[in-house]
């Protein structure tokens, strides 16, 4: 309370000035304004983990957002998402037929950006749509390389959260990033780099901490987020924090990026090789991440 007071009287950016790091990071830990993790997710995660929830309660749960449960529908209608010729009428026939875990990714994906509307500054289509490319890449190499249930899929979220750390900045302290946003230059440094030069913190470290100390998410999610960017990354064995990391070069080398114009990590393509994945098995990939994101960001909230 007392640093949203003082916030309050003297404009969050003014106290900025000395020690952004510290500031920052008391900030996250008081939280402030930042979002919560909504309800829905919370609950929904919960429902989807209980071994005795019946798949109408999931529906029941999901048609307490009349928004959200419209979605699902509609992509259980979609041809992408295994929609057949008898249209899904219902939430419960939708559930079915998209299954449990695709529910949860799917709603991560609808329900997450509504969470950072007030955020200014930069183009949310163009964050979100590298978010979701990278979830999606996540769960791909997920399915072919974890065998663990439960790890694999841990993927696809951390992917979708991989860059909320840039969320967290532009709710914390928006002219200053957008500021530093319009100075950065693209043939430089990473962004990475530039934001622990600036700030003494980068955007990963902010996403985890937050995360951490606010999101109800597996472990495997929160050191996926803090490590996507670093430089070197063990991956002699595939888990969420490195496939994240591919999967993070991968779309920024195709131009998938997050709206940020920077310089970009190349794509590692040894690792890849190491993996089983040649250059024309991760062109497929990408084309049908591009195909995914057709069917799915039309129905998100920018």
């Amino acid at each position: 309370m007392a640093v949203e007071t003082k916030i309050l009287g003297m404009g969050l950016e003014s106290i900025m000035a000395s020690e952004p790091r510290e500031k920052i990071l008391k900030l996250i830990e008081e939280r402030g304004d930042l979002p919560p993790l909504s309800d829905i997710l919370v609950s929904l995660s919960a429902k989807i983990d209980d071994p005795h929830c019946e798949l109408s309660e999931i529906a029941a749960l999901i048609e307490t957002e009349p928004v959200l449960a419209g979605k699902m529908i509609r992509l259980a209608n979609s041809v992408f998402f295994a929609g057949g010729r008898e249209q899904a009428k219902d939430l419960t026939t939708a559930v079915w037929r998209l299954g449990l875990k695709l529910i949860l990714d799917l709603a991560y994906t609808l329900e997450l950006p509504k969470m950072f509307y007030k955020c200014r500054g930069f183009v949310q289509r163009d964050f979100w749509r590298h978010s979701l490319a990278v979830a999606i890449l996540s769960q791909n190499f997920g399915a072919q390389l974890i065998d663990d249930k439960k790890v694999r899929e841990q993927c696809y979220v951390a992917g979708l959260m991989h860059d909320v750390g840039i969320l967290v900045f532009f709710y914390l302290i928006p002219k200053m990033y957008q500021d530093f946003v319009k100075e950065l230059d693209p043939e430089e440094k990473t962004l990475e780099f530039c934001e622990t030069q600036k700030f003494g913190v980068s955007h990963s470290q902010m996403g985890a901490l937050y995360i951490e100390k606010w999101w109800p998410v597996d472990r495997s999610v929160v050191e996926a987020v803090r490590s996507h960017h670093l430089e070197q990354l063990d991956c002699s064995t595939p888990n969420p924090s490195n496939i994240v990391w591919v999967s993070n070069r991968i779309a920024n080398g195709v131009e998938i990026t997050g709206g940020i114009q920077t310089c970009f990590d190349p794509i590692p393509y040894e690792v890849l090789n190491g993996w089983g994945f040649a250059e024309d098995g991760i062109e497929r990939m990408v084309d049908e991440v591009n195909e995914s994101l057709e069917s799915t960001e039309s129905l998100m909230d920018f």
